[in-house]
């Protein structure tokens, strides 16, 4: 992320996504989230509530806000599809090599 560069809210949010990642244990909390991006905690806690929304982020018992459970799922899917896909290819390929011979 640039420095003194004003972000934009699409910006914004995907900063605080990307702080929070940087954060999985501890979380941070609004004014801390809004003094890294330099932008004003109003700004901060409505792209919280969107990510809140979305069950991208959480808010334990401590009060600060960290990546919830569900976006870290999101690794596993991809991985997944990964698997899949090198699945189909391997397939594709012995398929292809039984028709050599």
């Amino acid at each position: 992320m640039e420095t003194g560069k004003k972000l934009n809210s699409q910006e914004r949010m995907l900063a605080i996504v990307e702080k929070l990642v940087e954060s999985p244990v501890e979380g941070m909390s609004n004014k801390a989230l809004a003094r890294e991006l330099g932008t004003l905690e109003a700004n901060v806690c409505r792209d919280l509530k969107i990510l809140e929304g979305r069950g991208w982020i959480e808010r334990p018992a401590g009060g600060k806000w960290r990546m919830s459970a569900k976006f870290g799922g999101f690794a596993g899917t991809i991985i997944k599809g990964f698997q899949s896909a090198k699945l189909r290819l391997t397939e594709d390929e012995a398929r292809y090599a039984s028709e050599m011979q």
